[in-house]
């Protein structure tokens, strides 16, 4: 944000005024000088964005350099009345006011990307197609499962989460999926007692009771509570998972999230239910990329498939190789409102890049992982059958003292989330104690923190 005190300098900017104080100049009223400094201020912005929108449009997608905006200082100079220039000169504050000239500069700019948006590069779908790289596919039409790494292999997990910012792992067995779905209809049957829904418990082989009024959550793809029952919290503990993450981070001393079942019934009849979660990012492109210039992971999302999934159940969406363009991306698109903090952001319809989304279908027990700053969504379960799957991530815990203090970032982190069912009653110490956690359970949980 431009200095107040620009707005001193800034109202000589209109041709043809008066310097202010200057020999003979007649007297204002304050709301006189007010008007001066308000048109001096709609002037000067208007010189600057028009050199610098010049500029980009003649540089589409490319980053303005420190010598553009120095140039449009200078230029911006020019218009100022030859009393002011003089003084400026002679003026012990001329340095002063030449940062607050650039920190104008600056400003204006921002205004110009929020209010107009940088002009797009043009690209061939051959150009395009090279920036997104289409993840291994296990079938010759590209349109089966893909390439899945063993836990254990945590050169394979990094090169792909490298390359495409996304990779798949085998995870958990047959019998703690199978397990796990058995967890998550117990809870979701408790659910619907808590919120006193009259009806026959919902079943997964049963579309029969999944009609809205017995379906007890309010989200479309969700459980609305997080899930804990034991077997999620076994699932949260999987060697696999920890394997994996510990890999990918380089850092045994891991924290792992407390989130949600997912759910999306089958809507083969029900075009209502067909609801495919848009594309988007879980924290803005922005700060993604801010974090990343300052060295900071941005972090990692994983989703376990409790049951297959395909392209007509529908299954994870995501853009392979978005991280490596999040940098062009940022200065080829409008600065959003939310560009300064760390909410989400839903890409445009009309952005080229959905194009080369890539589906992402997963058989039972397997893990797909993926880098905060991948664009993704999920496609829309066009089957009979449900799509079942639990949202699993580790990140460092506090004491791998990072940079980042991801139980902080993280809304699902389990010093956060256990803490607040502790508060709450969802949860009692006896209910912790009862999951017979071992060493690295209790590490990644937290518990010795709550």
């Amino acid at each position: 944000m431009a200095c107040l005190s620009c707005l001193e300098g800034l109202r000589l900017f209109v041709p043809g005024h008066e310097f202010s104080g200057e020999a003979g100049a007649p007297a204002e009223s304050v709301e006189a000088q007010k008007a001066r400094r308000r048109e001096g201020w709609v002037a000067a912005q208007l010189a600057a964005k028009t050199f610098l929108r010049q500029w980009m449009a003649e540089h589409p997608g490319e980053e303005v350099p420190e010598d553009v905006y120095r140039a449009c200082q200078e230029a911006l100079k020019s218009h100022l009345p030859e009393p002011w220039r003089r003084k400026q000169e002679s003026d012990r504050c001329g340095e002063r006011k030449d940062a607050e000239l650039r920190s104008f500069v600056r400003h204006s700019h921002l205004e110009l990307l929020r209010q107009e948006g940088p002009p797009q590069r043009l690209r061939s779908p051959a150009e395009w197609e090279a920036l997104f790289p289409r993840y291994p596919s296990e079938s010759p039409d590209g349109h089966g499962f893909l390439k899945s790494f063993e836990a254990s292999d945590s050169e394979g997990i990094s090169q792909a989460l490298e390359k495409y910012g996304f990779c798949v792992v085998k995870a958990l067995s047959k019998e703690q999926c199978e397990a796990s779905v058995v967890a998550m209809f117990e809870e979701i049957n408790a659910l619907r007692v808590q919120k006193g829904i009259e009806g026959p418990p919902v079943a997964v082989e049963d579309d029969s009771t999944w009609f809205d009024r017995n379906w007890p959550s309010s989200c479309k793809f969700l459980v609305d509570d997080v899930a804990l029952h034991r077997q999620a919290f076994a699932n949260r503990c999987s060697a696999n998972v920890y394997q994996a993450f510990r890999g990918i981070w380089g850092e045994s001393r891991l924290h792992v999230s407390v989130d949600k079942w997912g759910v999306a019934r089958g809507a083969k009849d029900r075009p209502r239910w067909r609801v495919g979660l848009k594309p988007h990012w879980d924290v803005n492109p922005w700060q993604c990329l801010r974090d990343l210039e300052a060295g900071v992971d941005p972090g990692y999302q994983g989703l376990i498939a409790l049951r297959d999934q395909d392209l007509e159940t529908g299954c994870h969406l995501t853009l392979p190789g978005c991280r490596h363009f999040l940098k062009q991306w940022c200065l080829e698109r409008p600065l959003s409102k939310v560009s300064g903090s760390a909410k989400s952001f839903r890409a445009s319809e009309e952005d080229p890049i959905l194009r080369y989304m890539q589906p992402v279908p997963l058989r039972q027990g397997e893990m797909v992982i993926w880098s905060c700053a991948q664009l993704h969504g999920s496609t829309h379960n066009l089957s009979s059958k449900m799509r079942l799957a639990q949202y699993v991530r580790m990140f460092p815990a506090p004491s791998a003292a990072c940079k980042a203090n991801y139980d902080e970032k993280d809304s699902f982190s389990c010093t956060r989330v256990l803490r607040k069912c502790l508060r709450k009653g969802q949860l009692k110490w006896r209910d912790i104690e009862d999951l017979n956690l071992d060493g690295l359970g209790r590490q990644l949980l937290g518990v010795d923190l709550l």
